[in-house]
């Protein structure tokens, strides 16, 4: 026997009224923490100042870049103690260089604001990435991940390479995981534009064009794959044709594209922590006679006394090879070393005994938010397979090459930062709003029956 009308419809327009609150609630609460992030951004971009190193950073290679800039400025051409060199990518320098003429003693608290917007742009195309294959709640979620993942938001503060190569880099996977989910020529051409840039801009961004020649054989579509794998070759080396071509002149046919890779692969193996601490110099110099690379990156006179950097590049890929035959098997732990320490970042707290304490504990704690984004980026890549297999499978393909093609070389957090960190904010929104869906099913799942007892 039926009750009033009013009796039966008022339980479902209490519990429509109680989802409206908790939906405007979660919307408020959504963008207070955006608002946050937002916030903490601008604090990172804000209170380093003009100074050249942040009040939390280590400084890395900032002084080797604005050295480089000067001699740009001054008319001492790309070049150290005018020597020319191509251990560094042309991009940043030049950046650099513009700023310094055009806003003066300001200039580097303007690049940090540039730097703060290519941040930004970094946080929304993870949104959009998580969006375009998970939805819109996964979208939002990796909009939070990005803003409050520790190395997509310090490193913008840092006068270093990482803000435009991250960019670049989730640029690269919004277009990959385009291209995989429907082929066209505008985006492999758009990737071979982005390949060709952050090569410019970071040497080692060019095995991101192996990736795409992976993807061009792999992917399901109906362009032609030859005609695809020469356009995916072709247009990077379009981008970088006039570096290139500068370097065969300067070198005289010697170099072509970078003289770092040698040093890169002596550091990897004798100083695999990739960071200058008490003894390293004495080691390197102990395999070549000199310090690479800072006894190049200078403008002492000293610098003349050392050959052409190809001749100090074949040295160190010599000196490399002798240290790889000496070690033999004792390789393993090293590269097992620098895997814990690009994929778990301990080198954020095995290498830090010269920081301040506090510094030191900063960095911990962002290492334990690092753990608990790959944690939940792991198993979105899990509920992306389970919808999307083919794009799932290309992020491991990208994860795997890059891994892979870093393992002669130096390893640490800032080396995966660019590569990984945007992708694992998306992927961890993917897992975030899964896992949100699953509260919710069961929260429906129970709800009817609380419908019908009232």
């Amino acid at each position: 026997m039926q009750g009033p009308p009013g009796e039966s419809q008022a339980p479902l327009i209490g519990i429509s009224r109680a989802k409206n609150r908790t939906a405007a609630q979660h919307s408020y609460l959504f963008a207070g923490a955006v608002s946050a992030g937002v916030l903490l951004r601008v604090l990172v971009a804000a209170l380093p100042g003009n100074a050249a190193r942040t009040p939390w950073g280590g400084g890395g290679d900032t002084a080797t870049y604005l050295l480089l800039a000067h001699n740009l400025i001054e008319g001492k051409g790309y070049a150290y103690a005018g020597m020319p060199t191509a251990l560094r990518a042309p991009v940043y320098p030049l950046l650099l260089a513009s700023f310094l003429k055009v806003f003066g003693v300001h200039a580097l608290m303007a690049v940090r604001w540039l730097q703060f917007l290519e941040g930004l742009a970094v946080v929304f195309l993870c949104a959009f990435l998580a969006r375009r294959l998970f939805g819109e709640t996964a979208g939002k979620f990796a909009l939070l991940f990005g803003l409050f993942a520790p190395t997509l938001a310090d490193m913008n503060g840092e006068i270093l390479t990482e803000a435009p190569a991250t960019l670049f880099a989730a640029i690269f996977l919004c277009l990959i995981a385009e291209y995989v989910l429907q082929p066209r020529w505008n985006v492999l051409f758009g990737l071979g534009c982005v390949v060709g840039l952050g090569a410019l801009t970071r040497f080692n961004m060019a095995l991101l064009g192996v990736v795409v020649l992976c993807v061009v054989f792999l992917a399901r579509g109906g362009l032609p794959r030859w005609r695809s794998a020469l356009a995916a070759i072709v247009v990077p080396l379009i981008v970088i044709s006039p570096w290139v071509i500068r370097n065969i002149t300067v070198f005289h046919g010697t170099a072509f594209f970078s003289t770092h890779s040698g040093m890169d692969a002596l550091q990897g193996v004798v100083v695999p922590q990739a960071r200058a601490l008490p003894g390293d110099a004495d080691k390197l110099r102990a395999e070549v006679g000199w310090v690479p690379p800072v006894d190049i990156e200078t403008n002492d006179p000293n610098r003349l006394e050392l050959a052409a950097e190809p001749v100090l590049d074949r040295q160190c890929w010599a000196a490399t090879k002798r240290v790889w035959r000496r070690m033999g098997w004792g390789l393993i732990p090293i590269e097992m070393k620098k895997l814990s320490y690009f994929w778990l970042s301990t080198d954020q707290l095995l290498w830090t005994g010269a920081f301040p304490l506090r510094d030191r504990i900063a960095r911990s704690a962002g290492v334990v938010v690092y753990w608990a984004i790959l944690g939940m980026a792991v198993f979105g890549w899990f509920q992306l397979r389970g919808r999307n297999a083919p794009v799932a499978q290309i992020f491991l393909l990208y994860v795997t090459l890059v891994t892979a093609m870093h393992l002669p070389f130096n390893m640490n957090t800032r080396y995966r930062m660019p590569f990984i960190d945007p992708l694992l904010a998306a992927l961890a929104g993917i897992g975030a709003a899964a896992l949100l869906a699953r509260v919710e099913l069961k929260d429906r799942a129970i709800l009817p029956n609380a419908v019908v007892e009232y």
